[in-house]
């Protein structure tokens, strides 16, 4: 930083938000606090003539010109979505344990798609279909607890979570083929609405977990059903 003021009050390691009074961070700060940055927050009201010279100079050196404006270890990263993207993609690697079992959960779906390939039909379509529904219904679960784990009484994300686990269920009154074809949709779909409602309780190395998992769970689910729709050889 080229001005006294904004190396005063950038620091060259943690993380600082810029904001107005009434910007909504969306609980931004508390995401950097658990990514492991000691996160600070400036508060630049605008009735203040010294917050508007230091706003105007934010917007100079940065070239962004609405709040929030956040730096990480003393580095312009951008504003709420800039900022989770940069999470995203330089978050720490995760939990070991949660790795092992998050990746060790595709077993199931591999077991399945094996036991269909080899001709036990009925029994594969049984293990793949019964499986996706549950790991749908699990991931939907999980936003449950983050709304617990907020205090979050708005009853939207309580109603959400449940979603999954209704197409779940759905999915299951189905023929196996299309059911799987259900469950496929709903593990993208879910993910594609975490992405959508930019969920800010997940740290960096969960959504990086979750993408890996869902691509290789429709994968699979969706090869099961390609191959339940080929008509079975004569015995």
């Amino acid at each position: 930083m080229n001005s006294e003021i904004m190396q005063n009050r950038v620091p060259d390691k943690g993380a600082v938000v810029f904001h107005s009074p009434v910007t909504d961070l969306d609980g931004l700060p508390e995401e950097l606090q658990r990514q492991g940055y000691d996160c600070s927050s400036c508060e630049l009201g605008m009735g203040n003539p010294d917050n508007r010279a230091l706003f105007d100079e934010l917007r100079e050196q940065t070239g962004h010109r609405t709040l929030p404006q956040v730096f990480i270890d003393g580095a312009f990263v951008g504003g709420l979505g800039e900022t989770r993207a940069w999470l995203r993609a330089h978050g720490d690697s995760g939990p070991r344990g949660a790795l092992v079992l998050g990746y060790a959960g595709l077993l199931p779906f591999i077991a399945g798609v094996v036991l269909i390939a080899m001709g036990l039909r009925s029994t594969g379509a049984s293990w793949l279909t019964g499986y996706a529904a549950v790991i749908l219904s699990f991931i939907g679960a999980v936003h449950w607890g983050l709304a617990l784990g907020q205090g979050e009484r708005r009853w939207r994300h309580y109603a959400a979570s449940v979603v999954p686990a209704l197409v779940a269920w759905g999915a299951l009154l189905l023929p196996p083929t299309p059911s799987l074809g259900v469950l496929a949709a709903g593990l993208v779909g879910w993910r594609v609405q975490e992405y959508l409602a930019d969920v800010p309780s997940f740290p960096a190395w969960f959504a990086r977990l979750r993408d890996h998992l869902t691509f290789g769970a429709s994968a699979l689910v969706l090869i099961g059903a390609l191959l339940l729709a080929v008509p079975a050889p004569p015995v």
